[in-house]
């Protein structure tokens, strides 16, 4: 069941008959497991014991693996839970949203990701600026810009909150405000 609010049929039918290809043409590699902890113990035993039939027990094991892998090359067909997964995935991939509360749909789409801040030019004194301001109540979180540098200071603009723009001029590590600058 799907939410087919400004879906078009043909596009919906195309998109259906892809995702049901796909998913019908699903191969699965099975993973084989081979007895337990009892057994392996077992097989060891027996081997300290009779060497030529672990040896020749593996020759075996090979072959059949062998033969196992040519008669499945990429895995055997998916099983029909695993290929209804594929075929939701499929449809969630291309859009589509599932209103059925039955069907698990493992797709996530990627979240994107927020543009970083704009760079700024930042001294020596960045932090001291910023925490005077922020002292200031000039702004939560503020954001000192370089304005010019010389032998011994920086002068710094800080936006604030309320639109203002606070001025400071710092000298070896020491920030004080200057005159406010209007917008």
């Amino acid at each position: 069941m799907v939410d087919m609010e400004g879906v078009q049929a043909e596009a919906f039918a195309k998109d259906v008959e892809t995702c049901r290809s796909v998913a019908s043409s699903m191969r699965v590699q099975r993973s084989r497991t081979y007895g337990s902890d009892a057994s392996d113990v077992l097989v060891i035993g027996v081997a300290m014991v009779f060497p030529a039939a672990v040896a020749g027990a593996a020759v075996i094991g090979g072959i059949a693996s062998v033969v196992y892998d040519e008669a499945y090359p990429s895995g055997g067909p998916a099983d029909p839970k695993t290929q209804q997964w594929a075929l939701v995935d499929c449809m969630a991939r291309k859009g589509y949203k599932n209103m059925d509360p039955n069907v698990t749909v493992t797709y996530v789409a990627a979240m994107p990701i927020e543009p970083p801040l704009p760079s700024r030019k930042t001294g020596l004194d960045t932090y001291v600026a910023e925490r005077l301001a922020k002292a200031a109540n000039c702004s939560a979180e503020p954001r000192a810009v370089l304005e010019e540098k010389g032998p011994g200071f920086e002068r710094y603009r800080v936006q604030c909150a309320d639109g203002q723009t606070l001025a400071l001029r710092c000298e070896f590590g020491n920030c004080a405000k200057e005159a406010a600058a209007a917008n």
